[in-house]
């Protein structure tokens, strides 16, 4: 027996970067779509279960909280999420990435610090890579200890939108290669 369908509202904002995707339930954001991932279907839908509907309700308050973070880089912190994904691990360090201020960057060892698993950088890369409501889960401000951009679900094209929307520019603090000196003749 199956068993009831999951009702999800939609929403689209087009960004420079391309089109970003907000599928909310009543109680809030159920993921968020970057990229190539492309809006949801009906054949997607019935295979996840998933029924969509018109319920603006649910997605008008997300939508123009992320239109405002767009324009401004308002917070985000205040938007509900109905995350029902996430092993105990991934949910530990989606709680701590969600306290990365906005417009600061963290590394995956200092993310693995906060939760309390030193030397867990790849195992918080990849719960990062699981996150299903990229920028109100902010995986984007989350770096390599080398201070280089790393990887992102939504593409390297996002990552570096977003850092740039939030930080104003995208240097990471990343040191300058060293000039040579010019031999005076």
């Amino acid at each position: 027996m199956k068993g009831p369908r999951v009702e999800l509202a939609t929403a689209s904002i087009e960004t420079q970067a391309g089109t970003l995707w907000i599928l909310c339930t009543k109680e809030g954001v159920r993921e968020l779509r970057l990229g190539s991932a492309g809006g949801p279907t009906a054949s997607e839908g019935r295979a996840r279960g998933i029924s969509f509907v018109r319920r603006p309700t649910w997605s008008d308050g997300p939508e123009k909280a992320l239109k405002r973070y767009l324009a401004s880089r308002a917070p985000l912190d205040e938007v509900d999420l109905d995350v029902e994904a996430g092993t105990d691990f991934q949910r530990r360090v989606w709680d701590a990435t969600r306290r990365i201020p906005l417009g600061s960057v963290w590394s995956y060892g200092d993310l693995a610090r906060a939760i309390g698993s030193p030397g867990a950088s790849r195992a918080v890369g990849n719960a990062l890579g699981a996150n299903p409501v990229p920028l109100l889960i902010p995986c984007h401000r989350v770096i390599q200890s080398d201070r280089s951009i790393g990887g992102f679900s939504g593409g390297l094209a996002w990552k570096r939108f977003l850092l740039e929307h939030e930080r104003g520019q995208l240097d990471l603090g990343m040191p300058l290669p060293a000039r040579r000196k010019r031999s005076r003749r």
